[in-house]
C-alpha cells in the first residue's frame, strides 16, 4: 500500500482526493498548504475527515515514507511547488494518477506527477510528460508529445502528431489538429480550433484560433 499526499487542498486538489480516496492500494494521509492552519478539515470520506498536514517543511521534515500529487492546476504555480519539495528533497518521489475510467493504449508513457483523469483516452505511441493534467473525458491521439508542467481543460482533442511544449494549457472542449506544435507557454482558448502553429507566451482564441496577446509565465487563466 502506497502512502500518498496532495500538494495543495484547493478545488483541483479535491478532485484528485475523489480519484485516489476509492484507491484500496493507497493509504491517503493528508493535504500539504501552508496557506490553512495545520488541522483544517478538507475533505472527508466514510465519516472520515482529511485535513491538512502542514507545510511543505513540516511535512517533509517527517522523513515519512511517501510519495506525493501537486494538486494545483495552474501550471506555472504547479512547477513553482515542484521546485519548492525538490529545494527540501531532491529524492522526493512523486505519484502518477491514472483514473480507472481512463483508457491507455499500447505504448503510452506517463511521467512522474502526471494526473489522468476520467473518461481520457490516450492513444498509441503519445508521450505525456512529468507533471501534467489531462482533465475529464479529453482525447491524445496518437503520438502525441506533451512536455513537463503542461494541461488540458475538459473535453479537449488533439490530433495525431501533435507537441505541446512545456507550461502550455489547452482551454476547455479545445481542438488541436494533426501536426501541431504548440510552443511552451502558451495558452489555448475554450473552444478554439488550432489549425496552425502556436508561437511561445502567446494566447490563441477562435475557430480558427487567431494570435490574442502575449501570456505572461505567471498569468492565472483559470479565473
Amino acid at each position: 500500500m502506497q502512502k500518498i499526499v496532495i500538494f495543495g487542498s484547493g478545488a483541483h486538489a479535491k478532485v484528485i482526493f475523489s480519484e485516489i480516496i476509492e484507491n484500496k492500494k493507497i493509504s491517503f494521509l493528508g493535504f500539504v498548504d501552508a496557506s490553512k492552519r495545520k488541522g483544517k478539515v478538507i475533505a472527508k470520506y466514510k465519516n472520515k475527515n482529511f485535513c491538512i498536514l502542514g507545510s511543505i517543511d513540516q511535512v517533509l521534515k517527517k522523513k515519512n515514507i511517501f510519495k506525493g500529487i501537486i494538486g494545483v492546476g495552474l501550471n506555472f504555480l504547479r512547477h513553482k511547488i515542484y521546485n519548492e519539495i525538490l529545494k527540501k528533497d531532491k529524492k522526493f518521489k512523486f505519484y502518477t494518477m491514472i483514473s480507472k475510467d481512463a483508457i491507455l493504449k499500447p505504448n503510452v508513457k506517463i511521467g512522474p506527477g502526471s494526473v489522468i483523469l476520467s473518461k481520457v483516452i490516450i492513444n498509441t505511441n503519445t508521450i505525456i510528460g512529468d507533471h501534467n493534467i489531462i482533465y475529464t473525458s479529453s482525447t491524445i491521439e496518437h503520438d502525441n508529445l506533451f512536455k513537463d508542467f503542461c494541461s488540458t481543460g475538459p473535453r479537449v482533442t488533439t490530433g495525431g502528431n501533435v507537441f505541446v511544449d512545456s507550461l502550455s494549457h489547452l482551454g476547455i472542449g479545445s481542438v488541436i489538429k494533426n501536426d501541431i506544435k504548440i510552443r511552451k507557454n502558451c495558452l489555448i482558448g475554450a473552444k478554439s480550433l488550432i489549425i496552425n502553429n502556436c508561437k511561445q507566451n502567446t494566447v490563441y482564441f477562435g475557430a480558427p484560433a487567431k494570435k490574442i496577446r502575449i501570456k505572461k509565465y505567471n498569468e492565472n487563466y483559470l479565473r
